[in-house]
């Protein structure tokens, strides 16, 4: 890709209308987005639809006639009230031949990976500012889901796609997300969780290592003690005959 279209492809996400609304879908910030625009019948189809939908996956994809399209993003603020920003209206054209049926000439043209690019510089802004509001000990409601979701499926495995499949929830938020609030990557939370479960069962059990390892959700026994004796620098043979000094 040559600088001219890096720039371009810049000045355009700089270039798609997005909107803040608060929890009663009210406007409280507007970005590239004129009183007509605001007005229009696309806007206020698509906050219709945003208000009535169901999911709080994020982006929450709308769809207007036309082929006129929104992404909407979901967050919540420090007092765990959720907020969204509708970015939109664009015309995904993910290839030159596309035909484009509308009369709105105004109506940005995209293509599908610089939609996404504008999603997650998005769901990072939101992250950061996140970040410097929210008090400590408070988790947003999908950190908090994320964790119950660990304290009960912890003994199977568990990848981040098929949690944030669970969660409906856009993967690249969810991880900025989760790191933010607990201090910790998701597979570290994860990794942290089962080995303290491990230490119950080594502390109270007899069981073989192998089935500890497979008990708390590891695959075999070799990673599990790799990954127990770099989160407590010791293996669990070790920790298991400390306990019986």
């Amino acid at each position: 890709m040559n600088t001219y279209n890096v720039l371009n492809d810049f000045f355009t996400c700089l270039s798609l209308p997005t909107l803040v609304l608060n929890n009663s879908f009210k406007i409280v910030h507007s970005h590239k987005y004129n009183a007509e625009l605001k007005n229009s019948f696309y806007t206020s189809k698509a906050i219709d639809i945003l208000k009535n939908s169901l999911s709080y996956s994020n982006p929450i994809a709308i769809n207007i006639p036309n082929n006129i399209s929104y992404s909407a993003i979901a967050f919540y603020h420090y007092d765990n009230m959720p907020a969204y920003i509708l970015i939109g209206p664009y015309i995904i054209q993910d290839n030159k031949n596309t035909k484009v049926n509308t009369c709105d000439s105004s109506i940005l043209t995209i293509n599908k990976s610089l939609l996404d690019d504008v999603i997650n510089l998005y769901s990072n802004l939101i992250v950061n500012k996140y970040k410097t509001t929210t008090p400590n000990g408070t988790l947003s409601p999908f950190v908090k889901r994320a964790i119950e979701y660990i304290e009960k499926n912890y003994s199977k495995e568990i990848s981040i796609d098929d949690l944030c499949s669970e969660l409906n929830i856009n993967k690249c938020y969810f991880c900025c997300v989760f790191k933010n609030e607990t201090g910790q990557t998701f597979i570290n939370y994860l990794n942290n969780y089962k080995v303290e479960k491990s230490k119950e069962l080594l502390a109270n059990t007899d069981y073989s290592l192998l089935d500890i390892a497979l008990s708390v959700g590891f695959n075999n026994q070799s990673y599990y003690s790799t990954v127990f004796k770099k989160l407590t620098n010791q293996t669990p043979i070790k920790y298991r005959e400390s306990l019986k000094e």
